[in-house]
């Protein structure tokens, strides 16, 4: 580690440079409108970030990928052994814009209304907490160690321009060239990830995710309803076939039918968590206003191990002001599903698709199934040493821990451990929220504690 006085004298540095980092680096960039399909975003996201490292690292490529860049490049420390750092530069498209109270883009510093109006001032922007943010935090952190030769591990920083679309560069990129990633020991996501009590949320892995697209259609025209006896409508056929997957908030297949074993350790941990847990604050911080599932352990329990079925499209029939007793031609609809299950996302896929074979051999539409993306999910030990850093680094700062068994999100974890056989830790300080909703945010004051994060994070390797 630095000693005390070299240590003090970095903490100075970057706590005096906190303002003007956040107001000529950070809002620039988060002012980027970078979502994953707006390509012109993407690339001033990738010059931004292509600009900002250039004089602090060795090497540096661009990687075409399938829709957006990857970005990788080489950072040497001390040790030739190389430490992982996974970041994310798209972000979601924007909806809902009129409930957003600034512009999506603009990263205006407001007060988000009651009960939120409690954390101050805060950034508004997206991005802003899933993950710009952490992303310009660490490298802000990455470029004053490495300006003052200290930096004590070396690393390999990968950029993600397409995580919102399930990744598929970087998981192909990962599977054929892994002699790029022969010096790593491990992998972290930098991400803010305190509670708006202000505990830090360290979990221990992530769900799996299969993303599917549905289409029913038939070669009619839209005529009107009086022949609906007569011709097959896509939308009941459709609303049929998701019901013989779902149906009653429970899966029909197999795979995801059956409960999640919980181990005796994990049961262990969610007993002490559950006297922690205040559901009140979770939905608080999501903009939750109200649950399926009235008791505060059973709703804890089920956020974080049950399988969660959710349909965010669906497109059919006449959409127009008014009525219009017409028979729709086409159905389509986008399902996530998201799974702690220890089985594989291809299983959870064939069950589903054999489901879609049957009804389609005896439908008088035609169905159409389509695998967007999928990974299986992650698990870390506590014990690993990119844990233990990692909760080390909030106790320096005063931060006490929570130690989640899994997140109920899902991220391509699990592909960086399988096929590089590296673990991988998502965590850090910073107090954000409303990922992919309306006002997304980051805690202004909870900036500096995050980048000083990164710096007793790194320093320990």
């Amino acid at each position: 580690m630095v000693n005390d006085n070299a240590q003090n004298s970095i903490v100075s540095q970057i706590i005096e440079s906190n303002e003007n980092y956040i107001q000529n680096e950070l809002i620039p960039f988060l002012s980027i409108p970078s979502n994953t399909l707006n390509k012109k975003g993407i690339d001033d996201a990738k010059e931004y970030i292509l600009s900002y490292i250039a004089d602090f690292c060795e090497n540096i490529e661009v990687i075409e990928g399938d829709i957006n860049p990857l970005i990788l490049a080489r950072v040497n420390g001390e040790s030739k052994k190389q430490l992982l750092i996974y970041m994310m530069y798209d972000t979601q498209p924007i909806t809902n814009e009129k409930e957003w109270i600034s512009e999506p883009f603009g990263a205006k510093i407001k007060q988000l209304s009651p009960p939120l109006n409690d954390l101050g001032d805060c950034l508004i922007s997206r991005g802003a907490f899933n993950s710009k943010t952490p992303l310009l935090n660490f490298l802000s952190v990455l470029k004053l160690l490495k300006k003052l030769s200290k930096l004590k591990i070396s690393l390999l920083l990968l950029f993600d321009g397409e995580e919102e679309m399930g990744s598929p560069s970087l998981i192909n990129f990962i599977k054929t060239h892994k002699s790029v990633f022969k010096d790593v020991i491990g992998a972290y996501y930098p991400a803010a990830k305190q509670n708006i009590s202000g505990e830090a949320v360290l979990k221990l892995g992530y769900k799996g995710i299969l993303s599917i697209t549905i289409t029913i259609s038939t070669d009619n025209s839209e005529p009107h309803s009086s022949f609906s006896g007569l011709i097959p409508n896509p939308i009941l056929d459709l609303i049929s076939l998701i019901n013989e997957i779902y149906l009653h908030q429970k899966f029909k297949i197999k795979s995801l039918a059956r409960s999640y074993d919980v181990s005796k350790e994990t049961l262990s941990l969610i007993e002490k968590l559950s006297n922690m847990i205040n559901m009140q604050k979770i939905k608080k911080k999501a903009g939750i206003n109200s649950l399926a599932i009235q008791d505060p352990k059973a709703a804890f329990i089920e956020y974080l191990f049950g399988p969660t079925f959710n349909i965010s499209t669906l497109k059919a029939g006449y959409l127009g002001e008014g009525f219009k007793n017409n028979i729709p031609n086409s159905a389509k609809s986008n399902i996530d599903i998201r799974f702690a299950h220890d089985i594989s996302v291809n299983e959870i896929f064939e069950e589903i698709k054999a489901i879609v074979d049957k009804f389609s051999s005896r439908s008088r539409s035609k169905v159409e199934l389509i695998k967007n993306m999928g990974y299986d999910g992650s698990r870390i030990s506590e014990q690993s040493i990119i844990v233990k850093n990692l909760i080390n680094s909030f106790e320096i700062l005063g931060v006490s821990t929570e130690i989640w068994p899994i997140s109920a999100a899902a991220a391509p974890l699990s592909q960086i451990k399988n096929h590089l056989g590296v673990e991988f830790v998502v965590g850090g300080l910073g107090i954000g929220g409303h990922a992919h909703s309306p006002n997304e945010f980051i805690q202004l004051k909870s900036i500096i504690d995050s980048r000083l994060c990164t710096f007793y994070y790194l320093d320990q390797f």
